[in-house]
Order: structure tokens, then C-alpha cells, then sequence
């Protein structure tokens, strides 16, 4: 079975809530479903953890795995974080190598195979034996996983915007979906406070911005040369509009075709 998710005009929400939905589809509780960057410098991984051992949490959804597959994992490395109280979140000052090191979450990497062909990363010294057998069989338990996992094409545009494209970065970065089809993204991923005035009315200030896992800017910043927003992986404009009738959708038949073209 193959999915198509629709999140053309889907102008966001509470950021949350696409989080949490993100977390259902992911199931290694390392990966990383975004970054948040404040006005002071604090710098912030939102792990898949966190909301794998909220009490919301539904269980890992499209997958021939068991729901509770993700949560399992948590139970045999951190029992702890389980309880009442239990969840600390990492520090906003905490490099990246350290964040790597003491909280075990993991870059954005896309699947990609070696010289061998064989998708295990090569250790040239007869030393590091014991580290290659190790680095083989994490590759075998996550293939695996990504063989369980049923394909995922998300559909973006223009009016896909702020907690949508949060959403969206967070499964294209970790691997887990097939492509994305449609046009670049609105580029909103900026967290503002609303500040009331005597008057009545309001000032609202930039805070924070969101970073996608693989660390790019949502929102444009100053005189970058590069646009803002998500850039999909198969371009498809429907000028006019997003039929009712699913069957006359251009960008669902591209959508179709890629998953064909896998397999799917």
C-alpha cells in the first residue's frame, strides 16, 4: 500500500499538532523533526522522542510494524522518560556534536547507497572490524524498518505554509517519504509573540524561527540569495487550481507515477 497526503493550501496550525502527527509516521525516536532558534542565540533539536512518550502519542502509524513499535524502544533505553515527569528537554546551548553525543539524536540523512551497492558504509582498516559489523547490522535493522514502512508522497504548493511545511520537512529530511510533488512552499517557519498595547491594539514580534532537520531556513533571513520555503522533489504547477474530482488532479496522477516508478 502507497499513501498520497495532500498539503496544498494547508496553511498550518498549532505546530504541536503537526509534530506529533510527523512522530506517528517516523519511528526512530533520535531523529530530529525540526530545530527551533531563538533571538538569543538558543538553539534547540525537537526530537521524535518527545512526543513518543507524550500521553497523546497514538502509536507508529503505515507501517506492517506493531504500533507500539516506537514506544517499545523508548521502554528498553529510557524507561525513565516514560514516567510522570520524566521527559527533560535538551539544552538550548548544547552544540551539536554534544547534543549527538549525550542525547543520541541523529543528523538528517537521506538513504543513499555506497560503492558496494550493498547500503552499508565501508571501514577500510582491518581495525575497525568489530565498529564495520556494528555500522552493518544498524543498516540491516534499518532497512529493514524502511521495508516495513508504506510509501509516502506528500503533495505541496504555494499555500502550503508555517506548521505544513514543519510537517512536511520532517519527513522529507529523515527519509521517510517517497518525494515531494507540486510547487515551493509559502516560507513562513517563524514563531511570533503578540504583545497588547493601551490603545488596544498589538505589537507582534518575532521570537524564534523554525530550522528544518537538515538545517536550512523555513522563513527567508535578510539578503540570503536563496528563496524562502520547501522546494519539491518533482515539480507540478496546476494553474488551475485543485480540481474537487481526485481523478482530473494533475498532481495526483505525477504523484501516482512517481510511486509506480518505485514500485509502489
Amino acid at each position: 500500500q502507497s499513501y498520497i497526503i495532500d498539503l496544498r493550501n494547508n496553511y498550518g496550525g498549532v505546530i504541536q499538532e503537526a509534530m506529533l502527527t510527523a512522530s506517528t509516521l517516523l519511528r526512530d525516536p533520535h531523529v530530529v523533526l525540526c530545530y527551533t532558534l531563538n533571538s538569543r542565540g538558543g538553539f534547540k533539536p525537537q526530537e521524535n522522542m518527545e512526543y513518543i512518550v507524550d500521553k497523546a502519542y497514538p502509536g507508529y502509524f503505515l507501517s506492517t510494524e506493531p504500533l507500539s513499535v516506537s514506544k517499545d524502544q523508548v521502554k528498553r533505553e529510557h524507561p525513565e522518560y516514560l514516567e510522570d515527569g520524566g521527559w527533560t528537554s535538551p539544552t538550548s546551548y548544547a552544540s551539536l556534536k554534544e547534543l549527538r553525543m549525550t542525547r543520541g539524536i541523529k543528523p538528517a540523512v537521506r538513504m543513499t547507497a555506497n560503492n558496494n551497492g550493498d547500503g552499508f558504509q565501508t571501514v577500510a582498516s582491518d581495525d575497525f572490524q568489530k565498529q564495520k559489523k556494528e555500522m552493518n547490522l544498524e543498516a540491516l535493522a534499518d532497512a529493514m524498518s524502511r521495508n516495513s514502512q508504506k510509501k509516502l508522497v506528500l503533495l505541496i504548493n504555494e499555500g502550503t505554509a508555517s506548521s505544513a511545511e514543519v510537517f512536511a520537512s520532517a519527513l522529507h529530511d529523515n527519509g521517510r517519504t517517497v518525494a515531494l510533488v507540486g510547487t515551493k512552499t509559502f516560507g513562513k517557519g517563524v514563531i511570533q509573540h503578540t504583545f497588547p498595547m493601551p490603545d488596544g491594539g498589538g505589537l507582534r514580534l518575532t521570537v524564534a524561527e523554525y530550522l528544518t532537520p537538515s538545517l536550512k531556513h523555513v522563513s527567508k533571513v535578510g539578503s540570503l540569495k536563496y528563496d524562502s520555503g520547501i522546494r519539491p522533489d518533482v515539480y507540478c504547477e496546476s494553474k488551475q487550481g485543485i480540481p474537487k474530482n481526485v481523478g482530473a488532479d494533475l498532481c495526483v496522477g505525477v504523484a501516482l507515477d512517481v510511486l509506480e516508478s518505485t514500485g509502489g
